[in-house]
C-alpha cells in the first residue's frame, strides 16, 4: 500500500539520482581545489542565500533575480583576487576590504530592486495592455451589432 508521502510526490523515489549526487561531488572537488574562489564565492554570495530562505513566494524565483545580480557585482572581486594572487590569504583580504563587500552586496540590492520593483511594474503595464485590448474588442462588437444588427450577438 502506497503511503502518503509517495502519493504526493507521484510515487517518485526520494534518493537523489546519480547524476544529483555526481554533481554535488563535482562541485565539492572544485571548491576543494580553488578554495580561494570558493571563499570568496560563499562570503559574496550571502544576500542570495538568504533571499532563498526569506522568499515567502510559491515559486520562489527572487533567489534568481537577486543572484544574476549579485554573481554580476561579484565579478569585480574574482578579477582582483586573480589579478593579486589566487590565495587563501587574498581572498581573505578581498572579503575583509568594505569597498570589495560594498561591490558585491550593491550587486544584490540591485537585484531587490529589480525583483521588488520592475516586476510589479512590468505586470502593470501588461494588465494596462490587456484592459486597452478588452476595451478594443467591445468597441468593435458594438460597431459589428450597430453594422449588422443584434443576431450578430448570438
Amino acid at each position: 500500500m502506497a503511503g502518503k508521502k509517495d502519493l504526493q510526490d507521484g510515487g517518485k523515489n526520494r534518493k537523489a539520482s546519480f547524476s544529483t549526487r555526481f554533481a554535488l561531488f563535482a562541485v565539492l572537488v572544485v571548491g576543494a581545489i580553488f578554495v580561494p574562489f570558493t571563499i570568496v564565492f560563499f562570503v559574496c554570495m550571502i544576500p542570495t542565500m538568504v533571499s532563498a530562505i526569506v522568499d515567502n513566494q510559491p515559486r520562489k524565483t527572487a533567489w534568481l533575480t537577486i543572484g544574476a545580480m549579485n554573481m554580476a557585482g561579484m565579478v569585480p572581486v574574482w578579477g582582483a583576487l586573480l589579478d593579486r594572487g589566487h590565495t587563501i590569504q587574498t581572498a581573505f583580504q578581498l572579503v575583509l576590504q568594505p569597498e570589495m563587500l560594498l561591490v558585491s552586496y550593491g550587486g544584490a540590492f540591485a537585484g531587490w530592486v529589480i525583483y521588488n520593483k520592475v516586476t510589479p511594474l512590468v505586470a502593470r503595464i501588461i494588465q494596462i495592455k490587456n484592459e486597452r485590448r478588452l476595451q478594443d474588442i467591445a468597441r468593435r462588437q458594438e460597431e459589428l451589432v450597430r453594422k449588422w444588427g443584434e443576431k450578430v450577438v448570438s
